[in-house]
C-alpha cells in the first residue's frame, strides 16, 4: 500500500481551515471518474494536504484528459473550494453531503504513485478482472450495458442510451441496486442446494457472496444502501420467517441513518426502502391475486413485483425528479428475464476467466445478447408517446387508475365477471387508449427545406456543432458534447438523415454526441481526420459507424465534399500528426462555400494554425476554440474581414470563454456582428448565395 499513515479527521475539518488555499496533496480515488465538458470528476479520499496527514472524503476535479483508475494513489497540486450553492435547480452542496463529501479539490496535472492495498485493493483487482473479460467478449453499446448491470458503471454509455433507460423506467438496471444483491444471494443459495450443502452453509455462502460483490463494486454510500436493501430481502427469504421482515427493514434503515443521517433526504435511500417495504407487504397479496387469473407463475411473479414497486416508488420519483416513467411496469416485465442473465453471466465470466479465458469470453458474448435485449426494450418504451409524465399528469393517471379499479370491483360484483375476464378486458381498454393516443398525437416536426443555404450554429453549451443545410440535404460539422443531445436537436428540427458528418478532432466537446447521431439518424458518410491522438468519444463514434455500416473517409487537407451548390473544402490537417500532439493543432478546418458566401469553420484551431492556411475573405467566421485567448486573431481578422462572427460557448464555463481580449479584437472590426450562443442560443445564418440574414433562437 502506497502512502503514509493518516489520522482520522472529522468531515468538515479540511474545508473549515483550508478553503481557498492551494498545496500539494496525496489522494486515493475511491469511485469511478466521470468526464464532463470541463473537468474529470472523481470521488477521492485525501491522505495528506500540505504535508498534514488527513483522511477526508472529497470530490476531486482534474483537467479534461486521461482519467485516473479507481483505487489509484495520486499526487497533485490542488486548490480547496466549497461546493457550489444551489443554482439552476441543482444543489451541489446537498448532493455531495449525502455522499459524505463536504469539499471540492480542483487539481492540475497529476502523477500516479501506486494503487491502494488491503480489502479495498482486492476489490479493485476483482473489478478490473470483470472489466477486462467483458472488454474481450463485447464491445460498444453492449459492453457498456453489461458493465452497467454488473458493476453499476454507466460512464461508457452514450447519453441517449441513459435517457432511454430513464424514460422507460429501467435505469435502476444500470446501477447497483438491491435487485442485483438479491439475485446474487438467490443464485449462490441455489448453487449450494445443487451441491447439497446444509441450509446454514448456503446462507453463509450467499451472505459472503453479497460481501464480495459489494467489495468489487466499491464501498460507496449508494452501494452500501443497495447491499443493505437487497440483503434485507435476502435475509428474510433465507430465514423463511416473513414475520421478521419488518425487523430486518427497521434495523437496516437505522444502521444507514446512524452511519450517514443525510441519507434520509437521498432519493436512492427513499426509493430502495420504499421498494423493499412494498415487496414485503404487498407483493405476496398481488401475486396471489394474479395467480387466480391463470397467468403463468413466473409471469405473475414478474408482474406483481413490477406493479407494486412501480406504484410504491412513483410518488417519490415525481417529488424528487418532477417526472416519472409511464411504462415502467411493462418495460420491467419484458426486461426481467434478461437482467439476471446479464448479471449472472458477467460475474461467472469473471470467476472463470483465470482458468478458461475462452469460456469466459463466450459467457460475456452471451451476456451481450441479453444486454442487446435490454437496450431494445428501453428504446421501445422510451419512444412511446408520453413516456415520462410530470406531477400533474401523474396525479391524473393515479386518479384514473383508482377509478378503474373501483369500477372493475363493482362490475365483478354486479355482473359476476371472473378475474381473468376483467384482466383481459382491462388490458384491451389500455391497448385501445394507447393506440388512440398514438394516432392523435401531434405530428412529428417536418423538415423545412431552405431556399438557399442555412447554417445553424447549435446551442450545445461548451462545445461546437454546426449544421449546414441546402435543398439537397444536410451536413453536420461536429456533434457537441453528449449532454447537448445534438441527435435530439436535429430530430426536433425534422432532420432524419444527414449527407455527411465531420468529426473535427477527438475531443468530447466536439465529437461526444457523434455516436448518438450515427445511431439515431441515417448518415451517408463520416469524415474523420484519423489523428494519431485519439480519444474515447471518437472510438465510440467509429464503433457506431461500424454498427450502422456507415463508410468513413479521411478528412485531410485537399479533400472536397459537394452537396448541390454547397462545397466544403478541407484546409487542415495535412496528416495524422503524432500521439503526443495537441489535437487542437490538427483539428479539421474547412470553408463551406455557397455562391458568393463563404463560411469558415475553425473548430479549436487558433490563428497559429489558420494563419498558415490559404484563406481569403469570408462572410461568416466561427471563432476558434470558443473565444479563447488568441494573440494572432487581430492580424487574421484583417485578412478574413468577416461580416458575422459566432462564438459557440457554454454559460458560466470554467475556462472564462470567451476571453475579454478576444471580444475586444472582434469589436474592433468595422461592421462586424458578433453572436454568442451562451447569450442568444442557436444562431441561424441564411444566404441565397449573395445576401445574408441572421436570426437567433434564444
Amino acid at each position: 500500500m502506497v502512502g503514509r499513515p493518516a489520522s482520522r479527521c472529522r468531515p468538515g475539518d479540511l474545508p473549515a481551515g483550508e478553503i481557498g488555499r492551494s498545496g500539494s496533496a496525496e489522494l486515493t480515488t475511491i469511485g469511478p471518474a466521470r468526464t464532463t465538458a470541463w473537468a474529470v470528476r472523481v470521488p477521492a479520499e485525501v491522505r495528506s494536504f500540505r504535508g498534514r496527514p488527513l483522511r477526508e472524503r472529497v470530490l476531486l476535479q482534474l483537467p479534461v484528459g486521461r482519467s485516473p483508475p479507481r483505487g489509484a494513489v495520486l499526487e497533485t497540486t490542488v486548490r480547496v473550494r466549497e461546493p457550489r450553492p444551489p443554482s439552476d435547480g441543482f444543489d451541489e452542496r446537498a448532493w455531495l453531503a449525502r455522499q459524505g463529501i463536504h469539499v471540492v479539490l480542483r487539481g492540475g496535472e497529476w502523477r500516479q504513485l501506486g494503487r491502494r492495498g488491503g480489502l479495498s485493493g482486492l476489490g479493485d483487482r476483482l473489478r478490473d478482472r470483470v472489466e477486462r473479460v467483458v472488454g474481450r467478449g463485447t464491445q460498444g453499446l453492449r459492453r457498456g450495458i453489461v458493465l452497467g448491470v454488473v458493476l453499476g458503471e454507466d460512464e461508457g454509455l452514450p447519453d441517449a442510451t441513459r435517457r432511454d433507460f430513464r424514460a422507460s423506467g429501467l435505469y435502476h438496471l444500470l446501477a447497483v441496486s438491491g435487485q442485483n444483491v438479491a439475485f446474487i444471494a438467490a443464485g449462490l443459495f441455489g448453487l449450494g442446494w445443487l451441491l447439497r450443502l446444509p441450509r446454514s452453509a448456503r446462507e453463509v455462502v450467499a451472505l459472503g457472496g453479497i460481501g464480495a460483490y459489494v467489495l468489487a463494486v466499491g464501498w460507496q454510500p449508494s452501494v452500501v444502501r443497495a447491499a443493505v436493501a437487497g440483503g434485507l430481502a435476502s435475509l428474510a427469504w433465507l430465514a423463511a420467517r416473513p414475520r421478521d421482515c419488518w425487523h430486518f427493514l427497521a434495523l437496516g434503515a437505522l444502521v444507514l441513518l446512524a452511519w450517514m443521517p443525510a441519507s434520509a433526504l437521498d432519493p436512492g435511500f427513499q426509493l430502495s426502502f420504499a421498494a423493499v417495504a412494498a415487496i414485503f407487504a404487498v407483493v405476496p397479496r398481488v401475486r396471489a391475486r394474479l395467480g387466480a387469473t391463470a397467468l403463468p407463475a413466473r409471469l405473475a411473479e414478474a408482474c406483481s413485483v413490477a406493479v407494486v414497486c412501480g406504484l410504491a416508488t412513483a410518488p417519490i420519483v415525481l417529488v424528487q425528479f418532477g417526472q416519472a416513467p409511464l411504462y415502467t411496469v411493462p418495460a420491467n416485465v419484458l426486461a426481467e428475464p434478461a437482467m439476471p442473465l446479464v448479471l449472472g453471466l458477467g460475474l461467472l465470466a469473471g470467476a472463470v476467466d483465470p482458468f478458461a479465458p475462452s469460456a469466459a469470453a463466450a459467457l460475456v458474448w452471451l451476456a451481450g445478447w441479453a444486454a442487446a435485449w435490454l437496450d431494445f426494450v428501453a428504446r421501445l418504451f422510451a419512444s412511446l408517446p408520453g413516456a415520462r409524465v410530470g406531477a400533474r399528469e401523474g396525479v391524473l393517471l393515479l386518479a384514473g387508475a383508482v377509478a378503474a379499479w373501483l369500477a372493475a370491483r363493482r362490475a365483478r360484483t354486479r355482473l359476476g365477471c371472473s378475474s381473468r375476464s376483467l384482466v383481459v378486458g382491462g388490458a384491451g381498454v389500455l391497448l385501445l387508449a394507447v393506440a388512440g393516443w398514438w394516432a392523435l398525437r401531434p405530428p412529428a416536426q417536418a423538415w423545412v427545406q431552405p431556399v438557399g443555404l442555412r447554417v445553424t450554429f447549435l446551442d450545445v453549451g461548451q462545445g461546437d456543432s454546426t449544421l449546414l443545410e441546402t435543398a439537397g440535404g444536410a451536413v453536420l460539422v461536429d456533434e457537441g458534447p453528449p449532454e447537448a443531445d445534438v441527435a435530439g436537436q436535429l430530430r426536433r428540427r425534422g432532420i432524419r438523415a444527414l449527407f455527411a458528418i465531420v468529426l473535427t478532432h477527438p475531443q468530447r466537446d466536439h465529437v461526444g454526441g457523434a455516436a448518438a447521431v450515427l445511431r439515431r439518424l441515417r448518415v451517408g458518410v463520416v469524415l474523420d481526420p484519423e489523428l494519431a491522438a485519439s480519444g474515447t468519444d471518437e472510438r465510440e463514434a467509429m464503433a457506431a459507424a461500424r454498427e450502422r455500416r456507415v463508410p468513413v473517409r479521411p478528412a485531410r487537407a485537399g479533400e472536397v465534399l459537394r452537396l448541390g451548390r454547397l462545397t466544403l473544402r478541407i484546409l487542415n490537417p495535412p496528416d495524422a500528426g503524432t500521439p503526443t500532439e495537441d489535437p487542437n493543432e490538427n483539428a479539421v478546418v474547412l470553408v463551406a462555400s455557397y455562391g458568393d458566401t463563404d463560411v469558415l469553420l475553425t473548430a479549436d484551431a487558433e490563428s497559429d494554425v489558420t494563419s498558415r492556411l490559404r484563406i481569403g475573405p469570408v462572410e461568416v467566421l466561427k471563432v476558434a476554440h470558443h473565444g479563447s485567448a488568441d494573440p494572432g486573431l487581430e492580424d487574421e481578422l484583417r485578412v478574413l474581414r468577416p461580416r458575422i462572427a459566432v462564438v459557440s460557448v457554454g454559460r458560466h464555463n470554467d475556462y472564462g470563454h470567451p476571453r475579454a481580449e478576444t471580444l475586444a479584437m472582434l469589436a474592433s472590426v468595422p461592421g462586424i456582428a458578433v453572436y454568442r450562443t451562451d447569450e442568444v442560443g442557436a444562431v441561424v445564418v441564411e444566404s441565397d448565395g449573395h445576401r445574408l440574414r441572421v436570426r437567433t433562437e434564444g
